[in-house]
């Protein structure tokens, strides 16, 4: 028996993980529903998998600690939100959590964990048993800082993830975990279910991330200013994060079984082609691409009842009817999606300094074991338990041997980010040999020993994980784009700095005052004299708000039996703490108080029926 052929006997004998298709999904609950032992049971859960050590791998959840779950989101914040990778990216996410929860034995392995369905309770959404004392504490503090003071999170109870990134807002006390809420309506279940009516993938993406603004809604509602749930990096550290990502994904879910095609579509563009997922060097999304953090392939996630995932969502009060829809005609696929047969090369360049760092590889001839991938990477966590891991995070390419175990340690540049020792592994083909480059090695040990690119850049990146076109300071260039390039002028009068793009006709104006620090693909990053960083993004179409005809005028929550009042906006100064397009967000928001119009001015229906936010349905009076 070869030595491959003995760890694979190893692991076998080490997990018990069958690839069989889904025949008993577990059902994931609406929190309202769920009795008072249950909702013990899953607070007691989340405290136990809070206090368990971080682990510094993303494969096996049973071995995860919930700063795990923190940090890899922080650090793939960028490419993770949106474009086409967004749902599935959170979806493998919300399935390592639910296999985290249930390892701590507080939680019955026969159930998925619970969502808050808020669409249902937009209007009142805060008088959910979920904030209080004995689950997840209160929308807001008297604390100075506004640090959750009760509930199983409370100030003193429970340690934020460590921030090296500084993808926080504010710092201090590592035992505050900051909510800052206050009582203001979301986007309600008829406006959000217009996201159900698109036909494609790239339609639904499309509307649910750019115009209903959901996602961010709950994000920026439930957390408030200055807090860790409102943060896109750090939201984890809040446990109503899983609570808000259970609904997003469950929207997901009722959009995938209106047809059976659109269970297994999936389409769109990354949020660029250097995204580390991308083998192609391009920014299209395909099936067969890994989503970044997790050891699972698009396609693997698509059908939550397949032969990865195996759950399903129970109703809620936000299911409201949706017009029918055609479906397209479809053949389920009977085999996966053939894997790109390369992957782009290149190397890591820091300070004008060319690395090329290369793991030699074992040449053999051995056929390739039909294990699944993921099944593997659990395995082999297992067997290096003690050793740091750096996975692959895209599908390996064609090459010779067994599978690829090596201890690699890279000296990129002077010296200052040297690399720790770590296995690198990934899965093997045969008939075809290929070195790993430096920056591959580099993005897989970076991600699992706190390195990041912002570690060569200084505080260049800010709170964004990002790939520059370029640099402007000691870093010249760092993973320049060369298909892509960019031209500055400066006006007539030196007032204003332009910056135009090669790929787009898009174009940035700087004030002359602030100097150019980095320039990405969509915005760029300047200083102002006294040393503070801020985001400058193309001009945005501007969508006025204009009243529908016989809407109220205005209408204050907890007013009126049937009335949607408006979800509040972002301030500007929120936006740009957080390098986010104000002007972009507010079109959004324009857009949807012209829908709570139109639905307020007929009598408070639409095609969907009435609202179940509506307060008539919670004894109105008693909701003010």
């Amino acid at each position: 028996m070869t030595t491959f052929a003995l760890i694979l006997a190893a692991v076998a004998a080490s997990f018990d993980v069958s690839l069989a298709a889904c025949t008993n999904p577990r059902e994931r609950s609406e929190w309202s529903t769920l009795s008072s032992d249950q909702k013990q049971a899953y607070v007691q859960a989340v405290a136990d998998l809070a206090a368990r050590p971080a682990s510094g791998q993303y494969a096996d959840p049973s071995r995860m600690g919930w700063h795990d779950f923190v940090i890899t989101h922080s650090r793939n914040a960028y490419w993770a939100h949106g474009n086409a990778q967004f749902y599935p990216y959170h979806r493998a996410m919300m399935w390592q959590y639910e296999e985290a929860i249930i390892s701590t034995g507080k939680w019955p392995s026969s159930m998925g964990v619970p969502f808050f369905d808020w669409t249902a309770m937009s209007q009142n959404w805060w008088t959910s048993d979920i904030f209080t004392p004995s689950n997840f504490g209160a929308i807001t503090s008297s604390d100075t800082d506004r640090c959750v003071l009760d509930g199983v999170f409370a100030k003193g109870k429970y340690n934020v993830a460590p921030d090296a990134d500084g993808h926080r807002i504010v710092a201090g006390n590592p035992t505050c975990l900051r909510r800052n809420a206050n009582k203001s309506p979301l986007p309600d279940a008829v406006m959000v279910s217009d996201g159900l009516r698109p036909t494609t993938y790239t339609e639904f993406t499309g509307f649910n991330l750019d115009e209903s603004n959901f996602h961010a809604s709950g994000h920026g509602t439930f957390g408030g200013d200055g807090s860790d749930m409102a943060n896109p990096s750090v939201s984890p550290n809040d446990p109503i994060f899983w609570l808000h990502h259970g609904l997003v994904d469950k929207y997901w879910w009722r959009w995938q079984q209106r047809c059976e095609a659109f269970k297994y579509d999936y389409d769109g563009r990354l949020a660029r082609g250097d995204d580390p997922v991308s083998v192609t060097g391009t920014d299209k999304g395909t099936k067969d691409l890994f989503v970044d953090s997790w050891p699972f392939r698009v396609e693997q996630l698509l059908d939550t009842q397949g032969e990865t995932l195996c759950y399903t969502y129970a109703k809620s009060g936000g299911d409201v009817n949706v017009p029918s829809v055609k479906c397209p005609p479809f053949v389920k696929p009977t085999a996966a999606i053939a894997r790109p047969s390369a992957i782009p090369t290149g190397d890591f360049t820091v300070t004008g300094t060319t690395t090329s760092a290369a793991v030699a590889l074992a040449t053999s001839t051995q056929s390739v074991n039909p294990i699944d991938d993921v099944w593997m990477v659990k395995a082999l966590v297992g067997l290096v338990a003690k050793r740091k891991i750096a996975f692959k995070t895209a599908p390996e390419p064609t090459r010779t041997g067994a599978s690829v175990v090596a201890a690699a340690a890279a000296d990129v540049g002077s010296g200052s980010m040297a690399q720790e020792e770590v296995f690198v592994f990934g899965r093997d083909v045969v008939n075809a040999t290929r070195t790993l480059d430096a920056w591959e090695m580099a993005t897989g040990t970076m991600q699992q020993t706190g390195t990041t690119i912002a570690a060569a850049t200084g505080t260049v990146i800010a709170t964004a994980t990002d790939t520059l076109f370029a640099i402007f300071a000691t870093v010249t260039p760092i993973l320049a784009l060369p298909r892509s390039t960019f031209n500055t002028t400066t006006s007539v009068d030196n007032t204003t700095i332009t910056v135009s793009f090669s790929h787009s006709n898009k174009t940035i104006e700087v004030p002359a005052n602030y100097t150019i620090v980095a320039v990405y693909p969509s915005s760029l990053t300047s200083k102002s004299a006294d040393g503070r960083l801020k985001r400058f993004f193309p001009e945005t179409p501007k969508i006025e708000y204009e009243p529908t005809p016989g809407a109220p005028a205005t209408v204050e929550v907890g007013t009126h039996p049937c009335y949607l009042a408006y979800p509040e906006p972002v301030t500007r100064e929120w936006a740009e703490t957080m390098n986010m397009n104000y002007d972009m967000m507010m079109a959004k928001h324009n857009i949807l108080k012209m829908k709570i119009d139109a639905y307020n001015a007929h009598d408070c229906k639409d095609s969907n029926g009435t609202s179940p936010s509506s307060l008539s349905h919670f004894g109105w009076n008693e909701a003010k």
